[in-house]
Formats: structure tokens, C-alpha cells, sequence
């Protein structure tokens, strides 16, 4: 019977012993799982605070976006009373013809204005060319007046150029039909010396004919006046600005040898316009005032 009891006793023994190693296997594995499981979430928020601090500092260092700034490029120049007096009183002498007055204008104002090009045109002097009629300067000496077109001379328009050389103060001029820029059609080029002069020196010429692109075609007027008011005329042929040679030219020799070409004026045997070899082949008939805002 005592064998008996202690043998259940036993048993029970054994049952209680294996029941705490279970729980107590069962309590380990839970506190591992927890430890892993709060090591796992304790480097995801590691991460993303590193990735928020990470974010914050870029943020910090790029620089600042830049404001759209509104440009206002300024296109006028300010004029005061003695420059609108100025431009308007040249306007008109442009506009007249009265080449010799425009030329003693800008002369005396030379000085007037810095930036070039400009347009005077509606009362307004501008940095840029618009389309329209109007006076523009390419230079303080240096004006054309008429129609423009994409910043170009296109119609009809004038130009002129004020010199102060050795022999006396001078302007060159031409005007006429432009196109694009250049002349093109019907015009006249030349110059002419209005104070200053005191040697026998040809003091006004004139070269009327058809342009093409700056350079003159054709049967052209070529007249030429001297000191004493005495005013010779010829007429020849031209391509692509050279004379082109015929039968009325004379061909001769000089004291030293070298050739010339003469052509006796219209009706006149005593006036004779005589180039060198070297000369007669020269692009020389052509516009000397082209619209370059290089110059």
C-alpha cells in the first residue's frame, strides 16, 4: 500500500516538475520574442529619425529659392530742353533737304548724347530702333533720317556724315531707296565742304544713278564742283560700283610712263576726269555712309 502511494506521489512529483520547466521555457521564449521584437522597432525609429534629421539638415544647408525679380529694362533717354530743340530743329532739316544746315547742327551738338544707336521719333529719343519714320543716330556725327524696318533702313531715307578734316569741315551724304539696310534703286551719294576751306580743292560731288546693295548699276551722273563755283558733269557706265570702259574713254600715257583714262566732260573739251590704271578698277562708285551698328 506504502508502495503504492509513494509511487503516485512520485508521479505527481515528476507531472508538477515538468509543468514549471514548461512554463518557465514558455515565460523565456516570450521575453526573447519581446527583446527582438522591441530591438526591431527601436532601429525603425532610429532609421527614420536619422532620416528626419538627415532631411532637416539638406534643408537647412540648400540655399533659399530666388524670387522672380520683374525686369524693367529702361528703353528711353531723358532729354532736357536745349536736346528736344536740338533733335527737332535737325528733324527738320533732314526732313527739308537742307543738308548743309543739319550738317552745322550736329557740328555744334555733337556732344549731346552717349549711347548709340538711338531713335528720335514721336518726341521720344529710345535705345532701340522701331519700325516707322524717325531720325537715328549711329554716331554722334553720323544720322539717318526716314523709314525703318526690323532696326534697318527700308524706304526712303537720308544719311549724313559730319567730318572736320585738314582742308576744311565737310559732310558726306547719300539718300534715296533702301531696302534692307542698304540702298537699293534710285539715289545719290556725295560730299561736300561747307566752311573752312582755303586751297583750289574740288569742294562738292554728286553721283546719281540705280543702286544695288550699296553699290552703283548702270548709267550714272557724276558732276563735280571747285572752289570757284565752276561745276563739271560726266556720265559713264558702272557694275557692281566699277566703271565699265567703252569708246569715249581716253586711254593715254603720263611724263612717267604709267596709264590713264580720261573722259571729257558733257559738251566741255576743256574739263576731263582722268583716273589710273589701278583706280579704274576700284568698287568706288557706291554708298560711303552704310548703316553699321559696328561703326
Amino acid at each position: 500500500m506504502n508502495y503504492d502511494q509513494n509511487k503516485t506521489k512520485r508521479e505527481e512529483n515528476i507531472r508538477i516538475g515538468i509543468t514549471i520547466a514548461l512554463v518557465s521555457l514558455m515565460m523565456l521564449l516570450l521575453s526573447v520574442a519581446g527583446t527582438v521584437r522591441i530591438s526591431r522597432e527601436t532601429q525603425i525609429k532610429d532609421k527614420q529619425l536619422k532620416k528626419t534629421q538627415l532631411t532637416q539638415i539638406q534643408s537647412e544647408d540648400a540655399p533659399a529659392p530666388k524670387m522672380a525679380v520683374a525686369k524693367t529694362q529702361v528703353t528711353t533717354i531723358s532729354l532736357t530742353g536745349a536736346d528736344r530743340e536740338f533733335l527737332e530743329g535737325l528733324t527738320g532739316r533732314l526732313k527739308d533737304g537742307d543738308l548743309e544746315g543739319a550738317a552745322r547742327l550736329i557740328e555744334l551738338n555733337e556732344s549731346s548724347f552717349g549711347e548709340f544707336p538711338c531713335m528720335y521719333s514721336g518726341e521720344t529719343l529710345r535705345r532701340e530702333i522701331a519700325d516707322g519714320t524717325g531720325m537715328v543716330f549711329l554716331k554722334p556725327t553720323v544720322v539717318f533720317y526716314g523709314d525703318f524696318k526690323d532696326g534697318v533702313p527700308d524706304g526712303t531715307a537720308a544719311a549724313i556724315s559730319v567730318l572736320s578734316l585738314e582742308e576744311g569741315k565737310r559732310y558726306d551724304y547719300s539718300y534715296g531707296s533702301w531696302k534692307k539696310g542698304k540702298m537699293n534703286g534710285s539715289g545719290e551719294c556725295g560730299y561736300r565742304y561747307y566752311d573752312g576751306v582755303t586751297e583750289d580743292i574740288t569742294v562738292k560731288t554728286s553721283k546719281d544713278g540705280m543702286f544695288q546693295d550699296d553699290r552703283m548699276q548702270g548709267q550714272i551722273t557724276y558732276s563735280s564742283t571747285n572752289r570757284q563755283g565752276e561745276t563739271a558733269v560726266w556720265q559713264f557706265q558702272t557694275k557692281d560700283g566699277v566703271i565699265v570702259l567703252n569708246d569715249r574713254w581716253i586711254k593715254e600715257t603720263d611724263a612717267k610712263g604709267a596709264v590713264i583714262y580720261k573722259l571729257l566732260a558733257n559738251g566741255e573739251k576743256d574739263h576731263a576726269y582722268a583716273l589710273s590704271e589701278r583706280a579704274i578698277g576700284e568698287d568706288r562708285w557706291k554708298n560711303l555712309i552704310l548703316f553699321s551698328q559696328n561703326e
